[in-house]
């Protein structure tokens, strides 16, 4: 009884940890988080008491994109800042939690990239999803509801950009990014510890373009 009782518990903690709505266009300044849900959704039947605490639930705001024209090169500066909570007890027990983004309903999805891995090199069109490869990321205890959970905050920057025929033509795509205001970044994220790949989940965000 006492385990069915905590497997409930800790089932509302991790996906009472952002709010079950859809998220709604809002401001780069908006608190509201977005919806955390299993990737392949089960019934509370099929998860057992070692799913649940590895499960990984998110707390994300709309992700900032600075946009800038150079010559004829857009640049676009996508500010990935994500939060992920995991069960204390469940973290202790992880060899390493995994995060992916997927960029097909923003206008990013048409657009090289580059970012920085952890030996300092840029990388071209290429994200190391394990955290443990990851170097801009900060890890902390904290307590949700009383119960004593993990958080890891991922800040990293991936530059989108694209060389045209003419400053204008940059300047013209710059203005239409700037006009996008209905696109979302899907992320999602699972852990892995003894040979297994524990349930993923998802969430998403809005994405906001600045000048």
């Amino acid at each position: 009884m006492k385990n069915l009782f905590l497997l409930i518990i800790v089932s509302v903690v991790l996906w009472g940890c952002s709010t079950q709505n859809d998220v709604q266009p809002q401001s780069a300044d908006s608190t509201q988080t977005s919806v955390t849900t299993p990737a392949d959704p089960a019934t509370p039947g099929k998860l057992n008491w070692d799913d649940t605490i590895h499960m990984v639930a998110f707390v994300i705001f709309p992700q900032k994109v600075k946009t800038s024209v150079s010559g004829t090169t857009l640049n676009m500066t996508f500010d990935e800042n994500v939060n992920l909570f995991v069960l204390a007890e469940g973290y202790k027990v992880t060899s390493a939690v995994h995060l992916k983004e997927d960029f097909k309903k923003t206008g990013l999805a048409g657009f090289d990239f580059t970012t920085v891995n952890q030996d300092g090199q840029t990388t071209f069109n290429s994200i190391d999803d394990n955290l443990n490869n990851v170097k801009f990321k900060t890890i902390g205890d904290t307590v949700i509801n009383g119960v004593k959970a993990v958080k890891i905050n991922i800040h990293r920057q991936l530059v989108f950009s694209k060389t045209y025929a003419s400053a204008q033509l940059a300047t013209d795509q710059q203005n239409l990014m700037l006009g996008r205001y209905e696109d979302v970044v899907s992320f999602s994220s699972y852990t892995y510890y003894n040979q297994k790949n524990y349930p993923v989940t998802s969430a998403v965000a809005y994405v906001v373009y600045e000048k």
